[in-house]
């Protein structure tokens, strides 16, 4: 199924029955879904997650990846752009806190899928220690952030530029990620913010970052909650969007 495709993405060739691919919510996504202008598809999605359509969603995300739109594009684009108008709800209406959380159910489910879709399955027995066809990229979120979709987004990116990718999800101790980086010797770890209040500071960072050196590990930051400018580390990077984790994800596998 991966191989199908990724085929089709790349050939561009449109995906007439996706369903025969096991990808059933975009098989059932409506005319005018289907053929939404890529800059009025985050107006759609956040119309469908504030309704509850989960479905319907869910298989605009899976149909605008399967036309050949990077995850990175996604993350950037119709699902940031979505989730930023959910977070402004609750303001003034109490009924935004269970519907941004709906709304991040249905994305975590769309990218878990396309997560499955970007994978090489055939290389993921690989063995912690063992040196795979593929690098290690590990990552998470920090800890006191309770959010899962950032560090999920990241996962994705670095399947998708051809990882092992290994998601520790929220709530991380720093030290963990240490101990887990010692165990896979990836070559990428990710830092996803999303909560303000639980970015360390740049002395941390870097105390981070040279601690992960010995093991050539490059550490990448980035999110909502992330700090703005570079750090004082060489072994730092902070990006300011999925697509540039995206660049440099690619470029530091290809170097």
């Amino acid at each position: 199924m991966q191989e199908a495709v990724r085929f089709a993405r790349e050939a561009r060739l449109p995906i007439v029955r996706p369903e025969l691919l096991g990808i059933h919510q975009a098989g059932k996504l409506s005319v005018q879904a289907r053929s939404v202008d890529s800059d009025k598809a985050g107006d759609m999605l956040e119309k469908m997650l504030v309704e509850g359509q989960g479905e319907e969603a869910r298989g605009l995300i899976l149909d605008l990846y399967l036309k050949g739109k990077s995850v990175a594009w996604l993350c950037d684009g119709p699902i940031r752009q979505a989730m930023a108008k959910i977070g402004e709800i609750w303001a003034h209406d109490s009924k935004g806190i269970y519907i941004e959380h709906r709304a991040i159910d249905v994305c975590v489910h769309a990218l878990t899928q396309i997560r499955l879709l970007v994978a090489e399955p055939e290389l993921e027995d690989a063995l912690p220690g063992e040196q795979p066809a593929r690098p290690y990229a590990v990552g998470g979120a920090p800890p006191n952030d309770p959010y899962i979709l950032g560090s999920l987004m990241s996962a994705c990116i670095c399947a998708e530029a051809g990882y092992v990718d290994v998601n520790l999800g929220a709530n991380l101790p720093l030290s963990s990620l240490v101990e887990a980086v010692e165990e896979y010797h990836p070559k990428l770890v990710w830092l996803s913010w999303s909560y303000v209040d639980a970015v360390p500071t740049p002395k941390a960072l870097d105390q981070l970052a040279e601690q992960l050196a010995p093991h050539s590990a490059k550490l990448i930051v980035g999110g909502q909650g992330q700090p703005r400018g570079e750090g004082g580390s060489e072994n730092l990077r902070i990006c300011e969007s999925m697509a540039e984790l995206s660049a440099f994800a690619n470029g530091l596998k290809s170097g």
